[in-house]
């Protein structure tokens, strides 16, 4: 049995028992914590036998860092067009309008705002281990990784929070 349609032609709403579409603002959730947890993992496969080889002060880490930041950016911005272009041709192909299912709501402005909420306070403590490490005179590769690992791991639990908050509310 269908589910009524939207008033929009033909395109019918989802069944009872099937699953609703993801929200482009969730599935650009969800591809920014594949990039971010790739892109990251990458870096330390290049960096971190690096830095075993010889002093910390030597290690090329900085174009590698680059390349991490801007391939998780790209990798994002690529991810989610695909995504989207793929789930309304998906959602199309089943007879089901992509503008009505994939659009986004107040719920997803309100589950950007608790996540980021969520993963301040990670940004928070390692703008103080960045300041402590620059104020010990530490090396730049320790502030600058310093930085980038609280980087990650706040982009990481603000996408896990967001995720959980679509899947099991909040």
């Amino acid at each position: 049995m269908n589910a009524p349609t939207h008033g929009h032609g033909d395109f019918t709403g989802p069944a009872d028992d099937e699953k609703l579409t993801m929200t482009m603002e969730e599935r650009g959730v969800w591809v920014f914590l594949v990039c971010n947890i790739a892109a990251a993992t990458t870096y330390a496969a290049v960096v971190v036998p690096r830095a075993f080889e010889g002093p910390i002060e030597e290690v090329s880490w900085v174009v590698p860092m680059l390349w991490a930041i801007g391939a998780q950016i790209v990798g994002t911005i690529v991810g989610s067009i695909v995504a989207a272009i793929g789930s309304a041709v998906g959602l199309a192909a089943r007879g089901r309008d992509p503008q009505v299912e994939m659009g986004s709501d107040e719920r997803d402005k309100e589950i950007e705002r608790y996540g980021s909420r969520k993963s301040q306070g990670i940004l928070g403590v390692g703008t103080a281990v960045a300041l402590a490490l620059a104020m010990l005179d530490a090396d730049a590769f320790w502030i600058g990784n310093a930085i980038f690992a609280f980087g990650v791991v706040s982009g990481v639990v603000e996408a896990v929070v967001k995720i959980r908050a679509y899947r099991r509310g909040f």
